[in-house]
C-alpha cells in the first residue's frame, strides 16, 4: 500500500518564482522592481514576500509602461502621483499600437502595389521608388497625429515649411535611417551611466554630427529639435511609435552636457 503523497508548500524563492514567471519577467527584474520602490509585496509572519491581486495589477502596469519606454524613475513618479492606472496605460498601449499597425499596413500596400506594377511587366517610376523606400525603411519613423501636434508646438510654421520643402533622395533617407538606428542600439547598449563614458561620448558625438547636418547651422532649429524630440520622449504614444524612448534622451542630454563643459559642443 503506497503512502498518500504530501503537499510541499512553496518556498520563498518558489513563491516569488512563480509570480514573475506569470508575467515574463525573472525574479532578478522583480527584485530591480521592489528596490526601486516601485512594486511592495505584503510580508508572512516569517517575513516572506506574498505578492496578491493588488501586486498583480501594480506589476502589469508597470511592465506597460515600461513597454512604452519610461525609465523606472518616471513610472514611479508617476505611480506616486496616483495619475496612472491600469486602465489609463492600456489606452495608451492601445493607441501606439494602432498607429504602428497603421503604419506597416501602409507600407505593406506600397510593397504589394509596386508588386504588382512588377509582376503587369512594367517598371516602377522614380516616384514609386521613393515612396517604397520611405514606407518599408522608415516605417517607424512614419509622421503621424501625435507627433504633428508635438511639432506644431516645436517649430514655427516657418520651419515647418522650410524642412518640408527640403529634398531627400530615398538614398539619403535610408543613410540616415541607418545611422540613427546603431547610435540608439550603442546608447541602449551602454546606458545613461555611461553617457560621459569614453565610449559613450562617441557616441554622442556621432549623433551631434548627425544633428549638425540636419540643422545645418540654424541655432533656432537646434532648438526646436531639442523641443521636439524631448517632447517625443516624454510622450508614451510618441515615444513608441518613434523608438525614441526616454532613456535616450537622457543618454544625449548627458553626453551633449559633458561635451559642452569640454567646448566640442557648438549648434
Amino acid at each position: 500500500m503506497q503512502a498518500p503523497m504530501l503537499s510541499v508548500a512553496p518556498s520563498r524563492e518558489e513563491i516569488a518564482s512563480r509570480f514573475a514567471a506569470r508575467f515574463g519577467i525573472t525574479v532578478k527584474a522583480l527584485r530591480v522592481y521592489e528596490r526601486a520602490g516601485l512594486i511592495a509585496p505584503t510580508r508572512t509572519a516569517k517575513d516572506w514576500r506574498m505578492y496578491g491581486p493588488a501586486q498583480a495589477e501594480r506589476l502589469a502596469v508597470i511592465l506597460a509602461l515600461k513597454s512604452l519606454g519610461l525609465p523606472l524613475k518616471r513610472i514611479k513618479a508617476m505611480l506616486d502621483g496616483r495619475s496612472v492606472d491600469l486602465a489609463a496605460v492600456l489606452q495608451l498601449q492601445e493607441d501606439a499600437l494602432d498607429a504602428q499597425h497603421r503604419s506597416v499596413a501602409k507600407a505593406l500596400g506600397v510593397v504589394r502595389a509596386a508588386r504588382q506594377t512588377l509582376a503587369s511587366g512594367a517598371s516602377l517610376h522614380p516616384d514609386d521608388l521613393a515612396n517604397l523606400v520611405r514606407s518599408t525603411i522608415m516605417t517607424e519613423q512614419t509622421w503621424t497625429p501625435e507627433m504633428e501636434a508635438i511639432a506644431q508646438k516645436a517649430y514655427t510654421p516657418e520651419q515647418r515649411a522650410a524642412l518640408a520643402a527640403r529634398p531627400l533622395s530615398p538614398e539619403e533617407q535610408a543613410r540616415v535611417s541607418a545611422t540613427w538606428a546603431a547610435i540608439y542600439a550603442d546608447m541602449d547598449r551602454l546606458g545613461e551611466a555611461n553617457a560621459t563614458t569614453p565610449e559613450g561620448l562617441e557616441v554622442g558625438r556621432r549623433a551631434l554630427a548627425v544633428i549638425r547636418e540636419f540643422t545645418q547651422g540654424d541655432a533656432a532649429l537646434w532648438n526646436a529639435g531639442g523641443h521636439f524630440w524631448k517632447s517625443v520622449s516624454e510622450d508614451p504614444v510618441a515615444s513608441a511609435q518613434t523608438g525614441y524612448a526616454a532613456t535616450r534622451w537622457a543618454f544625449m542630454a548627458a553626453a551633449f552636457a559633458e561635451l559642452k563643459a569640454r567646448g566640442e559642443l557648438q549648434p
